[in-house]
């Protein structure tokens, strides 16, 4: 069986919402499933997986959560290739400008360090109707196939 781990933040509980339906989505395809929040979470725990999540919000004027920060930050010094990842999180539309940028800087590090984005960036606008828990079981069995 696969191994996927997920690796989140969340403020207001937006980005948890979308990470108990991705697990679902996940586990509904036999994936086996950690989750860490991010204060918890350090780069090498990645390399002991088939593939990643990561579950962000965005912060301010388009930021990285400071939850995320030095985990975001220390990605530089790892070689990533061969892992499958993903990038999923909520955001506010009301800032237009920057709705969802973190999520954007995540995959681009991602992906500059070496692993492979296997599904399109999955951004959810506040707290997820149910349409879009039903997008976030998608996603992750969409991200399942491709381990």
């Amino acid at each position: 069986m696969k191994k996927v781990l997920i690796i989140y933040t969340s403020m207001t509980g937006n980005t948890e919402a979308l990470v108990e339906e991705v697990q679902l989505g996940l586990k509904e395809n036999n994936v086996i499933v950690d989750i860490k929040e991010a204060f918890d979470a350090n780069p090498d725990d990645l390399l002991e997986y088939d593939g990643f999540l990561i579950g962000t919000y965005t912060w301010e004027g388009g930021e990285i959560p400071d939850e995320f920060m030095f985990f975001y930050e220390e990605l530089d010094s790892f070689d990533l290739t061969g892992k499958k990842a993903a990038v999923f999180g909520s955001g506010d539309s009301y800032y237009r400008f920057t709705f969802g940028a973190a999520l954007n800087l995540f995959a681009d590090k991602i992906q500059s360090c070496g692993a492979t984005i296997t599904v399109p960036t999955l951004l959810i606008d506040l707290f997820p109707e149910e349409e879009e828990l039903d997008k976030c079981r998608q996603f992750a069995q969409q991200f399942s196939i491709s381990l």
